[in-house]
């Protein structure tokens, strides 16, 4: 399907239905349980309001029904859990681009492979600018998410990942309803209400991530997953 965030990805999942969130976040209702947070990221939670994107992810999860007995904290509905890339040893190197309409414009990079039999690394990365059906809506956003690990021993593993993530945007909240009806206004499409000048979002994330696993026996492994975060978000309308 070629989806790069959260409301594509989502489309075809049963039950879980995505919203504007805004003009300015994820904003799924999962069986009826509308969120902004039950978001997590390799099971760590990432709890952040912005557009997720899809450049660095291997795999979307979604359980749904109220989770708090499986999965940790979370709300009634769900939660939806990505899976990200990992430095695994295998060799890839490959270059994607598109280019759509309303002027889109997007190109990854996803590379890596073993440098050693003990150790290998993965570096994604994303850059895209595009326009919008939406008079003077457009967003600008990259990442950038190197990966590295490596064996220690012969019963231990280690991987480390650092990613930036940053996210340029007008904030489109939609058209408004009519008051008498409630339905929307009768206009077009592309219409944009609101000052655009004065309606936009950016985000900045920084995030480092280490997991640590060690097998003691067959059967028997502990894990640790220590995360560091530290992001700043801004939104007016």
């Amino acid at each position: 399907q070629g989806a790069r965030d959260m409301r594509q990805a989502l489309t075809y999942v049963p039950g879980v239905i995505v919203g504007q969130g805004e003009g300015h976040r994820d904003a799924p209702t999962i069986r009826g349980v509308s969120t902004t947070a039950d978001f997590f990221t390799d099971g760590i939670r990432d709890d952040v309001q912005y557009y997720r994107d899809l450049y660095n992810i291997d795999v979307v999860e979604v359980l749904k029904g109220p989770n708090a007995m499986i999965f940790g904290r979370g709300g009634g509905g769900g939660v939806i859990n990505r899976v990200t890339k990992k430095a695994d040893g295998e060799r890839i190197y490959e270059v994607t681009t598109t280019y759509g309409s309303f002027d889109t414009k997007r190109v990854e990079l996803d590379a890596g492979q073993a440098i050693s039999n003990d150790a290998a690394f993965r570096l994604n990365a994303m850059y895209e600018n595009s326009g919008s059906y939406r008079d003077f809506v457009d967003l600008e956003r990259y990442g950038i998410n190197p990966k590295f690990s490596f064996k220690p021993d012969e019963n231990t593993k280690v991987h480390l990942a650092y990613e930036f993530f940053s996210d340029d945007r007008t904030v489109d909240r939609g058209i408004p309803s009519d008051y008498l009806t409630g339905k929307p206004a009768k206009t077009s499409a592309e219409e944009f209400f609101g000052n655009p000048d004065e309606s936009y979002m950016y985000y900045r994330g920084h995030t480092g991530n280490a997991i640590i696993e060690h097998e003691f026996a067959p059967g028997l492994k502990i894990k640790n997953h220590t995360q560091y975060g530290h992001y700043d978000k801004f939104y007016q309308n």
